[in-house]
């Protein structure tokens, strides 16, 4: 009977063990695919942030291209009484607004809704990669509609009441007026001016961000 009873103890101690065992190896499992599926969410992120600089490097050349032609369109109105050349007479008619920044956020968002961040281990990467997205991201956004709504003043308030766009010419003679519309479009290119800084110093964040998200997953692929 002892005997009996000290097998029967052993085969149950046996199998609350191997449950155990097997809870704590599915419980290990599940926290390496969680950690996983933060890695490869984390690297969705660092593609977005490889998308934004391309899209960085766009809006540079188009603020840059409207900064030399508001410039140009400076420099004539110093003289409005010559006549506007090729360039004053498309500026006025075929203006176009240089885009400017609108990254894309959806797969930051999606990692912290999921509470992935504290899955990668790695606060400080995480901390500065959330700096960015709500700090520098956020600031050079609001710049950016703050830019918007100066072009739109000018060119769709201002420029019209001093521009005939049908015959191409001005149709004001008053000088305070003229030199107005020369403040507001001189206004226009130091905005721009100082759009084209804010994109820059914000790429250069971002690149060094691509690299430091590229070399924690490599080191996490080599471990």
């Amino acid at each position: 009977m002892k005997r009996l009873l000290f097998k029967f103890g052993g085969e149950a101690v046996l199998i609350v063990v191997s449950v155990f065992v097997a809870i704590l190896l599915e419980s290990m499992w599940q926290d390496h695919r969680e950690a996983q599926d933060a890695r490869e969410s984390l690297a969705q992120v660092r593609l977005s942030l490889m998308e934004d600089r391309e899209f960085f490097d766009r809006v540079e050349i188009e603020q840059r291209k409207t900064a030399d032609n508001l410039h140009k369109l400076i420099e004539w109105f110093g003289e409005p009484e010559t006549l506007p050349n090729d360039l004053v007479q498309g500026f006025f008619v075929n203006y176009e607004m240089p885009i400017s920044i609108w990254p894309r956020r959806a797969a930051w968002e999606t990692m912290v809704s999921a509470g992935q961040l504290q899955l990668l281990r790695a606060p400080e990467l995480t901390t500065r990669i959330g700096d960015y997205y709500e700090h520098h991201l956020r600031r050079i956004e609001y710049n950016g509609r703050q830019y918007d709504d100066a072009f739109v003043s000018v060119w769709e308030g201002d420029m019209p009441q001093i521009w005939d766009l049908k015959e191409g010419r001005l149709i004001i003679t008053d000088p305070a007026r003229l030199v107005h519309f020369r403040n507001r479009v001189v206004q226009l290119e130091e905005w721009t001016q100082f759009y084209i800084d804010s994109v820059h110093r914000n790429r250069a964040v971002l690149d060094e961000l691509i690299e430091d998200i590229g070399l924690f997953l490599g080191r996490d692929n080599d471990d």
